[in-house]
Formats: structure tokens, sequence, C-alpha cells
């Protein structure tokens, strides 16, 4: 096992001129060094980032002994890819905050740039075997840049802050090298299933490429979409909690504020967190509830962050402003009801705030996750606290006791906190108990484990795209096995395999040269042909009643045996309420898209764009699939992306499940050959043995081990494996 490179924006690490003017290197603190400083110290591994521009020599070699590896960058660099579009384009932009984003092609530039110089470090540093594992939004363009030169390597990428909604993400002008950036990661992690859903409809959206159950099979690897909320150390705020240093502020903040009951607010500064919202909620309270005046504090801790970007200075002004007012309105000599901190508050301090506190009121607009909610839950040591929640931040799909709140809601969030405040014991010792058991179990050392165990997990075997070979080439590496065969299966897909798309589907009937070659094969004295189509039975028997072979229909929905003259239907048709709403959406389809077709079968719905305009039609069928994956989510079926259709098809039923049926009925078989050109015939490869011939008709990646280029070509192989040498010609 190699080493583990950890890659971020920032070394977990300060530098500090001491009295004696040398440079100090102090740890710094925080969610992510908690997470990850221990998997660094505890290897061999390196971490990758940066301190600034020119570094002592001296500092930089004792950078070097702690396994840290500096990357230079430059106070204008930082200007325009950090506090340029790092956090003035990406940052606003992905918490559903358009009107702030400023995008500026310069500072992406500086961006690319900057980038480009991580990845740099990175191969200069990599050894064979290593784990490169990158964080976050600043250094979206490494993993392709990296993969680019190691295409081998095992790269992973996790984002800490919200992957936003497709419509928001596609107002970034450099969407495109974005998502093309982090799929060059073979797997991208993060916090929630919305999120890394979100992903997944922007790459179909803007890419057009299908992540398949989270899976795109990309030129040389596969990425892959994982979900991994991020914890906290939950039992180091545990102890922390009941320190001897949290123990003796718990006593001064008894002293200062008596009995007055505590709501605590606890953010970095940031627009994000819907600071100036909730102090009107606050004073909404007070408003509403004038028995809480001289009862209740709250008291609002603002760390400093980011102040060098204009609108954070603005916050801060329009912060204390508003504390100003309200203190102004409800105050009285010696009691105001906010207490207001801008500063960094010491941990065991602020362990201290969340242990005493009655309230926690963590109400952002929109977090990645928000670990302020977790490490309060860590320390209610006595279990009094009452969690007050944004519906907006990603810890609300985990903590669901939290009382829920929207935070623009600013009425609905006063009578909430009032709720909290008159709620029973019991039922806060419940609610706390019920977050204090998952947070435990799934605290930050969990994340980071499950993390690397994905990025570290073997790849099943790769699409590829097979070069496509001559006819007869094929035939030559074939026939002698079949040949051999006493009971060879021949499975052939119909339309894009042996027949070329038409406009419309139902002019694709068989051709004369079509029907030759299957009587052919029929004809063989060993062979079983299995016509494996995505068509309904009554066009199969339609177009191939003179003909003894096996008919598969709807990709696998129903089987017709050679011989027999009744369908057998594959299982239990389940409920299909979703037909109605999706039978909607297709027809709404069909009416903006000039060309496209909708087709009703017993298990499925398809959406056919062959003969519309292929831009228009791509581009359709993207917006069609996400919308319906995110339609279809909680049903039993699944929606699949073929050639020149979209087609949403009950669970279990696929063109595998037919074959094994068949092959129970008919087999077993001792030679394999089966033919098909898009998604839904993938499964079918998947299911033949290793030892048959998987061959994919057309370009592009599959798990087929051969390829051909077209159905003529396709035809032409099955006229010299089966010795029919009359006119190739339809």
């Amino acid at each position: 096992m190699g080493r583990m490179i950890l890659v971020s924006n920032r070394l977990p690490v300060t530098l500090r001129r001491g009295r004696d003017g040398a440079m100090d290197i102090v740890r710094s603190s925080g969610g992510l060094v908690a997470a990850l400083g221990p998997i660094h110290e505890a290897g061999d591994g390196l971490w990758i980032g940066n301190v600034g521009d020119q570094l002592e020599p001296d500092v930089e070699k004792d950078l070097s002994r702690r396994r840290y590896v500096a990357v230079p960058v430059s106070n204008t660099e930082t200007r325009g890819y950090y506090y340029g579009y790092s956090n003035s384009a990406v940052w606003p932009l992905f918490h559903y905050m358009p009107e702030r984003a400023k995008f500026d092609r310069s500072q992406f530039e500086t961006y690319r740039a900057v980038n480009q110089r991580f990845a740099d470090q990175i191969v200069e540093s990599y050894e064979p075997g290593d784990t490169i594992w990158v964080q976050d939004y600043q250094l979206m363009l490494v993993p392709r840049m990296v993969r680019e030169r190691l295409p081998d390597a095992r790269i992973g990428f996790f984002l800490h802050i919200p992957f936003p909604s497709s419509e928001m993400f596609r107002l970034l002008p450099e969407r495109d090298e974005i998502l093309r950036g982090l799929l060059g990661a073979n797997v991208i992690g993060f916090h929630t299933y919305d999120y890394a859903r979100h992903f997944i409809s922007a790459v179909l959206r803007t890419l057009g490429i299908h992540m398949r159950e989270g899976i795109a099979q990309l030129d040389g690897h596969r990425a892959e979409v994982g979900t991994f909320p991020i914890g906290i150390d939950t039992e180091a705020w545990r102890k922390l909690a009941v320190s001897r240093a949290a123990e003796n502020s718990i006593r001064e903040l008894r002293s200062y504020f008596g009995e007055r009951r505590i709501i605590l607010g606890v953010e970095r500064l940031d627009y994000t967190k819907g600071i100036p919202l909730k102090l009107q909620a606050f004073r909404r309270l007070l408003t509403e509830h004038r028995e809480l005046l001289g009862k209740v504090v709250l008291i609002q801790v603002v760390v400093p962050s980011r102040e060098a970007i204009a609108s954070y200075d603005e916050q801060r002004r329009e912060i204390e402003q508003m504390v100003g007012q309200i203190n102004g309105e409800f105050g009285k000599p010696g009691v105001v009801p906010i207490h207001y901190q801008h500063r960094s508050t010491p941990p065991a301090e602020l362990a201290a705030l969340y242990r005493i506190a009655d309230v926690a009121l963590v109400t952002p607009l929109r977090d990645g996750m928000n670990l302020v909610a977790k490490e309060y839950i860590a320390c209610q040591v006595d279990g009094d606290g009452t969690l007050v929640l944004s519906e907006f931040a990603g810890a609300a799909s985990e903590l669901g006791e939290a009382l829920r709140v929207n935070p623009w809601d600013v009425d609905g969030t006063a009578e909430t906190i009032y709720r909290a405040l008159e709620m029973d014991p019991m039922e806060r010792r419940e609610r706390t108990a019920g977050m204090f058991k998952r947070i435990r179990a799934n605290d930050v050392h969990r994340w980071a484990r499950l993390a690397i165990a994905a990025i570290e997990r073997p790849a099943p075997a790769q699409f590829h795209a097979p070069e496509a070979r001559d006819p007869d080439e094929l035939a030559a590496l074939i026939k002698p096995e079949l040949e051999k065969a006493k009971r060879p299966a021949i499975l052939l897909d119909y339309d894009g395999t042996i027949r070329e798309f038409t406009e419309q589907p139902h002019e694709a009937r068989p051709t004369e040269s079509i029907l030759r070659v299957l009587k052919m094969i029929e004809r063989h004295e060993k062979a079983q042909l299995i016509l494996v189509s995505g068509r309904d039975s009554h066009t199969l028997d339609d177009w191939f009643s003179g003909l003894a072979m096996t008919l598969i229909a709807e990709h696998g929905a129903w089987t017709r045996f050679s011989g027999e003259s009744e369908w057998a239907m594959a299982g239990p048709v389940i409920d299909q309420e979703w037909k109605r709403t999706v039978l909607a959406m297709l027809n709404e389809y069909t009416r903006r898209t000039p060309g496209s077709s909708v087709e009703e079968k017993t298990t499925a719905l398809v959406w056919h764009y062959r003969a519309a305009d292929k831009d228009l039609g791509r581009w359709q069928a993207r917006e069609l699939t996400s919308q319906l994956e995110d339609y279809l989510a909680n049903e039993p079926v699944e929606v699949i992306e073929g050639a020149l259709n979209v087609e949403v098809r009950q669970q279990g039923i696929n063109k595998a499940t037919a074959y094994r049926t068949v092959e129970q009925a008919l087999g077993p078989f001792d030679f394999h050959l089966a033919m098909g050109d898009d998604t839904t015939d993938e499964d079918l490869f998947s299911a033949i043995p290793d030892s048959g011939f998987s061959i994919h008709v057309g370009g592009g990646p599959s798990r087929a081990k051969e390829s051909i280029t077209s159905p003529s070509a396709a035809r032409a192989l099955l006229r010299a494996l089966f010795n029919d040498r009359g006119p190739a010609s339809d």
C-alpha cells in the first residue's frame, strides 16, 4: 500500500513570527485539521498546501521534516485565486446567492494557474501506489490535471460546501471545465445525497454524461459519486466540555448571567450564515413575548473571516448596527439582550458556552454541513440543551431531532425559539440523546475512513472502447469456437444492431437481407437463436412470425420460446401509478421537440427522438433524464438513456435476467455470442460467461470485448459465421 497524499488550499499550520524574530510553525485548528491530521501523523504520506509566497530556508526544512510540502502562492495570486474566483464567484453561487457572484475571466485564469501549480507539485511528489485526496472548492481543476499526467493514479476529491442545483450551477461561465476537472477523480465526495444528486444532474445537463447509479465510465478511468457526511471529534469535544478550563469559564458565565436563559449563536463572519435574519427573529421573539425581557440573553459569537473582501466588512457593520439597535430598544442599565463577540474564541471557552446554552440557534441560509450544531450536541453533558437548526444546513439531514426552521421565515423562527425555551425537560433530553448517539457513531474519524476506503477500493472492470474489427477478421476468431460447440447461443439485439435506425420506429421492419441471415442461423443444427429486443411483443410477432427462434420483448419483460405461440411475463407487474405522471412529462417533451414520439410498453415508457434535430434531441434527453431521475428517486423503476431514446422501466426487468430465464429453459449453452449497441445491452454482456463473445455495435465505451462499426458490419459477421454468401445488400 502506498502513501496518502493530502491536498488542501492551506497547510494545517500557521507561520507566526516570535519575539526573537524567528518564524514559528503553529498547528492550525478546525474541522479539516481534526479529520485529516491523525491520518497524516499516523502514516508516511505528504500534505500539500499553501502557506504563502516566499519561505525562509529554515522554515521550508522544518515543514519538510513534518512531511508538509508548500505550494507558493503570491499575494497577487491570492487576490485572484482565493479572494477572487474561489470566494467571489464559486462560494456565493454554490450557496445559492448568484446576486453576490462576480465572474471575472482574469480571476479564473489565475485560479487555473494556481490549480496547475498544485497539480504539478502532486505529480512531482507522487510515487506509484500513492493515494491522492484533494480537498474543497479552491482546487476543483486539480483532479483532471493530475489524471492527464498520472492516468493510473487513485484520486479522490471532497467538496466541503454545498453543490447547487444544476439550474444554479449552470450560471457559472466555466461550468464545463469545472465539471471535467472534478470528473478526473475516481471518487467525488459530498456531505449529503442532495449535493451528490445535484452534481450528477449537472454532469448530465451540462456535459451530456449520464452517471448511471452515480458512476461514469470515462476515458481510461471510472468516476464515482459518494456521500460521506463529515463529523466532529465527538469524544474530544465531550472531554473538553468537562475540562478544568471549561468548568472555570462556566463559573464565570454563571456568575455574570445569573439565572438568565442563554441562547447561543456561533458563526464565522459570512453572509451565508444568516446572522441578520437571526437577529430579526430574536427581536421578534422579544416583541411578541415581552415576559422574556431580562430573562433571556443571546450570546452571539462572530469569528472574523475574509475581511479583505468588501462584502464581509459590510456584513460585520450591518450585524453590529443591528445588535446596537436591539440592545437600545430592549435593554436597560446593566442588562442587555444581546452580548456580541467579534473575535476567535478559545476551544475550552467555546465548549463552556455550548454546555451552558439552553438553546443553540444555528440558522445558516445555506451550509455544506455546519459542525457547530454537532459540537453543541457533543457538549451537552447534562442533556438539557435544545438545538434549533436551519433546514438548509447539511447537518439537518442527520440531526432529525433538532427543531428545524426556515431562516427566511422570521416569525416562524421566533416561535420555534420560544418553543425551545419552553420545551419539557424530558423531551429535551430525549432529543439530545438521539442526536448525540448519532454524532458519536458518525464522527470525523469514521468520515475519513469511509471516504479513503472508497478511493482505495479496487475498481471493477473498466468500460473501454474496444477497437472496431473487420467482420471477416472477427469471424476468423470466433468460428473455430462456434464449430466446436455442441449447444451455442446466439443473442442478438435488433434496432441499431442488425437493423439500422429509422426516423420512425415502425418503419424499421426487417429487410430481406436480415431475414435471410436469421434463417441461416436458425437452420444451424445446433444453434439457439434468441432475439433480445426492446420492441413490444406484438411487433416482434408481426415481423418474425415465420421464424423458429426465441423472442424476448421489452428488454426482458416478455419471452416467447421457439415453437410456442404464447408469451410469458418475466414477473409480476408492479404498481404503475408512476406511469401517469411520467407519460404526461414525456408528452410535454414530445410537444416541445419536433420529430420525437412516445412509446408505451407493458412495464416501460420510451421517449424516442430519432427523427428530431440531433442537437435539440440530445439536449432535451439530458433535461428529461435529469427530471425523471429526480421525480422517480423513490419509485421501483429505473431511467435508461439509450440510443436516441430515454426509457423508464420497471426495476429488475432487463436483458440479463431474460437471458438467465432462457438459459434455464433451453441450456446449458457451451458457446455464447451476444451483440448489441446501447446501454440496455450492457446487462446482457455482463451476464454471459467470460468465455463468450460480446460484441458492441458502434463506437463508445462498453463492457463488450469486441466491437464492429455498424449494423451492416454485424450482418456481414453473421453471414461469415453461418456461411451465407448471398448478396449483402438490403
